[in-house]
């Protein structure tokens, strides 16, 4: 969906891989502002899983197709590493000045990683210190670490090159999403990505994910249940899901509800858990929790959770910091949870203090 026409040179474009779907978003910067350039997806590819695929050429040819029919022209491209093939951890150091920072951090990873770091590229940032430890005048140095496969690295590299785009970037989904939902909010937050085909879960304290969680239950989960409750195929199980207006029996609309809350209980336990875990550990509240994904959707979800757990629920709005026409805003609510990490993508090199 094109919104403005924006030059090559200011236009920043985010690609989101995933197992079974390709979004894309495009980001205009103008002065200080920041605008909703374009977008695209192309979902429930069942033919190929992309992430794990490793034909690069048929993976570039997807690329240009949707970036084609959409009539994206952004050159520069930030793309989206998937979180299972990432490792990331906090590490904490200590007695270690800057100049010992790089042999510190790489011995720790050794200690970590379980693949061999000639096969691996390193990258890691210093967590600030908080004002209570400022306070408390802690010591030591804590360092969020991340390893790529060069393997990974090479696959993404051999995509946009065959696809005449300029790589720009790589980074996690979890880093995508924090920049889009968060921004530099230092709220301690859970996140919820309900994707297609998994949840991922994360806690974010002071913008940095502290403790992250996947489960195989997700948005497809769902579908799933009502194609067998119904009795109807996949596809359209997956339109009635998105469907609030559909007209069913008394009968099963009284059972619908739980049928739902029932395939994402899973889900719902591990919210649960991940929530007093943190602030058992810590000490401290999680504040909100913040839906994001496709399934982020279902239904009234957010404010079963939130009455159920007693805590503040949203739908993250990944385009809550651009400008777009008014008038597409409710057009924009219901595709942006699912391209929330596209959208952060596209922000990595724009919002770069994020």
């Amino acid at each position: 969906m094109a919104l403005f026409s924006p030059s090559n040179d200011n236009a920043f474009l985010g690609v989101d891989i995933g197992d079974s779907s390709l979004k894309m978003v495009e980001l205009k910067k103008k002065g200080k502002r920041v605008f909703l350039s374009n977008y695209a997806f192309s979902e429930n590819v069942k033919k190929v899983n992309f992430t794990k695929l490793e034909d690069t050429s048929y993976l570039a040819k997807a690329v240009i197709k949707l970036k084609e029919k959409s009539n994206i022209k952004a050159k520069k491209v930030t793309a989206s590493l998937p979180t299972f093939a990432v490792f990331s951890s906090i590490i904490n150091l200590s007695g270690v000045d800057q100049a010992g920072l790089k042999r510190a951090v790489e011995d720790e990873a050794k200690k970590l990683i379980p693949l061999p770091l000639e096969e691996m590229i390193l990258d890691w940032k210093i967590i600030p210190k908080t004002e209570k430890e400022k306070e408390e005048k802690k010591t030591g140095t804590k360092v969020f670490l991340t390893g790529s496969p060069k393997k990974l690295v090479k696959k993404y590299l051999e995509i946009f090159k065959k696809a005449k785009l300029e790589l720009v970037g790589l980074e996690t989904e979890t880093f995508s999403l924090v920049r889009s939902l968060l921004g530099n909010d230092p709220t301690n937050t859970l996140i919820v990505e309900i994707g297609a085909n998994s949840t991922d879960l994360t806690v974010v304290k002071n913008s940095i994910p502290v403790l992250n969680r996947s489960l195989e239950v997700c948005g497809t989960s769902v579908t799933n249940a009502l194609s067998e409750k119904l009795e109807i195929d996949f596809l359209e199980a997956e339109q009635f899901k998105m469907d609030l207006q559909a007209t069913l029996s008394d009968k099963t609309q009284e059972e619908l509800p739980q049928l739902i809350i029932e395939t994402m209980s899973p889900i719902i336990q591990e919210i649960e858990y991940m929530k007093d875990f943190f602030e058992s550990k810590k000490g401290e509240k999680i504040e909100k929790i913040v839906l994001s994904g496709s399934g982020s959707l279902l239904l009234n979800f957010d404010q079963y959770l939130s009455n159920r757990l007693d805590i503040q629920v949203i739908v993250g709005d990944p385009f809550s910091r651009l400008y777009y026409p008014k008038e597409i805003k409710e057009l924009l609510n219901q595709v942006g949870p699912k391209l929330a990490v596209a959208t952060g993508l596209a922000m990595r090199n724009i919002f770069k203090k994020q």
